[in-house]
């Protein structure tokens, strides 16, 4: 009861009140005041508001800004605004919010807000194919008003203090010509950016997270002074794809890039808005390039990977201690023209006129760069050339190595030392060390391969000597000194157990004693070793590596083919011309001087095996002709009874009988000599030889060579072969009683 009657009491005084307030002049008046307040803003400030907001982006932009109408919270500091939209398209918003901190900024004379979000932005950046941007005619629009502006004292404007910025769930779609217009959209983009304060000149934290066409994504984070654009930006990017930069390669070469991507994490230093120094780490993964002429690929490897990289741009230089190449495979093609996929990479410049390089003017500092060490492993280089029939193909695996001190600087050499192997079991090294970058680039490298199997060589072999090679292995060290513009190249080449197979037409075979050379150069464990040299001009266009090797390798095989006996004697140590034999005249019995020649033959026989001695006898038409008549004098006075001990002696017994056959020939009625020696001379004279008994002698004297090759010296008959032609067409090809050897294969 109490409490109701309590209750009754306290409405009962609270309607009093009212009554009499009510009745009073000075609520109406309030009533009144917040009337017209509320139909004043709505009628008058909001629309104020609205045309303001409209009227400003068209004197800032140039543009038209559509949106719906601004809601304002005076109490709350708060307005609004959705749909808003750019007349020209360059963006759009869902909606803005604006919170002011009211309080603040009466007590600090300032604008300070607490927060501005705008939500669903979406706008556009594209580059038309005139060069110029979608939002050019805003930036001219801006440097116009700037130039017509009077300057304002920082101390006449308003601070203005941002707390944050926030753009959230918001898309760019952007397209640029250097990248062949294509399209990058970066969607979802959430930016962040806290305390821009532009009195105090205090560094602004932000952050920016967007993917790019949904599987790419960056983000950046910092520290920046908004007043001086100035600070860092920490940069982090994940599987840019490579291929977006297709269009950057097309003035340097006739590339493709099929696949790739790239992810880098890098520190960017600003001061006044430009970049000073850039530093960190990335990598380029699974690249796939090939020539936009051919279809096979050129270039492909798992990764590239940079580490500590640190770029100066002020004073144009990049510093990298280490780059990773990991599973290179590099395709190296000669097509069925003849023409190279390298040829086929490279964009020759057009010469610039003088007109051009007029205005250039003086050129500006050129960059540096130095990598500490480019680090190789598992690297794969096929060759193939195609241009053969059938096609050779060689591929060099698991190259791993490094390159060390690769710089810009002329003074600076980078040593190369990498290790790997032909075909999966034919090691091969290259060392050496070499500065490509410098304006006369200067090499200096030896690669060497042990035991490759020679049987790929076929097509070399029968495209340009004319001979297949069945089996075989190869060693080589190829030294290359390339300096001022000259290529200088010593070859050492081993061959073991090399055998040739059929014989057949080579498009471009060139005349090179392939087979005889590499016999006399084969020893007795099968090994031939060949020391060559090229040298050329490779500005000249005329210069063709592969050309300049086989014509240095035909004119090594050539000279020693040329003189082949003296290279037998310097085999041997000797001075004697084992070429030939001298004989006796009309005889066709080994003298000792010859026989110590079959010997020294016989040694280099054993030393090459995979030689043949050819033997050819000869005859003296004059000196082998009168001793052949001799012998048949001889023979008649010894079958007249004159004895051996007389025929040597020309005693007396041998005088009688001499003038006894003088006289019985009729000889005395012809000559008027009286001594026995000048009827012994005219007896001689006299006589007649059949002509085949010269060419019978020469045969004989082969025969004689070869049954002391064989019977004497053991060696096999298929080694010495017998040569029976005899040629008298020249006086002086019968004018030596010798026989003559030549080597064969």
């Amino acid at each position: 009861m109490l409490n109701r009657s309590l209750c009754n009491l306290g409405r009962h005084l609270f309607n009093r009140v009212i009554s009499r307030l009510y009745r009073s002049i000075i609520l109406r008046v309030l009533i009144i005041l917040f009337v017209l307040l509320y139909v004043a803003y709505y009628t008058l400030i909001l629309p104020w508001v609205n045309r303001s907001v409209s009227e400003q982006y068209r004197q800032q932009t140039g543009h038209g800004l559509h949106h719906d109408k601004i809601n304002l919270q005076l109490f709350k500091c708060n307005f609004s605004v959705g749909h808003l939209k750019d007349a020209a398209n360059l963006w759009q918003a869902d909606d803005v919010n604006i919170n002011l901190a009211c309080m603040q900024s009466l007590r600090e004379r300032s604008i300070v807000i607490n927060e501005i979000t705008i939500r669903q932005l979406k706008a556009t950046a594209v580059q038309q194919e005139s060069g110029l941007w979608n939002f050019d005619d805003v930036i001219k629009h801006q440097q116009a008003i700037a130039k017509a502006a009077p300057a304002k004292s920082e101390k006449s404007a308003v601070p203005v203090i941002i707390k944050k910025l926030t753009v959230i769930n918001s898309a760019v779609h952007s397209s640029m010509l250097a990248l062949k217009n294509v399209s990058v959209d970066a969607a979802p983009l959430n930016f962040s950016i806290e305390n821009i304060d532009l009195r105090n000149h205090k560094s602004s934290g932000f952050s920016l997270k967007a993917d790019l066409n949904k599987s790419a994504r960056i983000s950046l984070t910092g520290q920046i002074d908004i007043s001086s654009l100035s600070g860092t930006v920490e940069v982090n990017a994940n599987n840019i794809p490579f291929i977006w930069f297709n269009g950057l390669l097309e003035p340097y070469v006739r590339l493709e890039v099929l696949n790739g991507a790239f992810e880098f994490h890098n520190r960017i230093d600003l001061i006044a808005g430009a970049p000073q120094k850039i530093t960190g780490k990335g990598r380029l993964s699974d690249l796939k390039l090939r020539p936009t002429s051919m279809e096979q690929d050129a270039v492909k490897w798992k990764s590239l990977e940079w580490e500590d990289a640190e770029i100066l741009l002020t004073e144009k230089s990049i510093h990298v201690p280490l780059v990773t190449l990991n599973e290179l495979d590099g395709q190296f093609i000669i097509d069925k023209d003849r023409k190279t996929n390298v040829q086929a990479m490279i964009v020759t410049p057009a010469p610039a006129s003088t007109t051009t390089i007029a205005a250039v003017g003086p050129s500006k500092k050129p960059w540096q760069f130095a990598v500490d060490r480019l680090a190789v492993n598992k690297a794969a280089i096929g060759f193939y050339d195609q241009s053969l029939v059938p096609s050779f193909t060689a591929i060099v695996q698991n190259f791993t190595g490094s390159i060390i001190n690769i710089s810009s600087d002329e003074n600076t050499l980078a040593s190369i030392d990498l290790n790997g192997n032909v075909d999966g079991y034919a090691p091969v090294t290259l060392k050496g060390k070499a500065n490509i970058f410098r304006a006369a680039p200067k090499l200096d490298a030896l690669l060497s391969f042990k035991q490759m199997d020679m049987g790929a060589l076929s097509p070399y072999s029968a495209e340009y000597a004319g001979w297949k090679i069945n089996k075989g292995l190869l060693s080589a060290d190829l030294n290359y000194h390339y300096e001022d513009g000259k290529i200088l190249g010593k070859n050492h080449v081993v061959i073991d157990h090399l055998e040739f197979g059929e014989k057949v037409r080579g498009t471009h075979v060139v005349d090179i004693p392939l087979r005889l050379g590499l016999a006399m150069l084969t020893d007795e464990n099968g090994k031939a070793i060949l020391d060559t040299e090229i040298s050329g001009t490779p500005s000249d266009p005329q210069f063709k590596l592969r050309d300049i090797i086989v014509r240095a390798l035909g004119n090594t095989l050539k000279k020693i083919v040329s003189s082949p006996f003296k290279f037998i004697s310097n085999l041997l140590n000797t001075k004697e011309d084992l070429g030939k034999i001298q004989f006796t005249s009309g005889e066709s019995q080994l003298t000792d001087t010859a026989k110590e020649k079959l010997n020294l033959l016989t040694e280099a026989l054993k030393k090459r095996p995979n030689m043949r001695l050819s033997v050819q006898g000869t005859y003296d038409e004059k000196s082998d002709l009168v001793a052949l008549k001799e012998e048949q004098v001889k023979s008649a006075l010894q079958k007249s009874g004159v004895t051996l001990d007389s025929l040597k002696a020309h005693d007396e017994a041998w005088s009688k009988a001499v003038s006894e056959k003088y006289t019985g020939l009729g000889l005395a009625d012809k000559n008027s000599v009286s001594g026995a020696e000048e009827k012994y001379l005219a007896l001689i004279a006299a006589e007649s030889v059949n002509p085949e008994r010269l060419t019978r002698l020469a045969h004989e004297r082969a025969q004689a060579v070869k049954q002391y090759f064989i019977l004497q010296l053991g060696v096999s008959g298929e080694t010495i072969l017998l040569n029976s032609e005899t040629r008298c067409e020249k006086a002086e090809q019968c004018a030596t009683s010798e026989a003559i050897f030549t080597l064969e294969v």
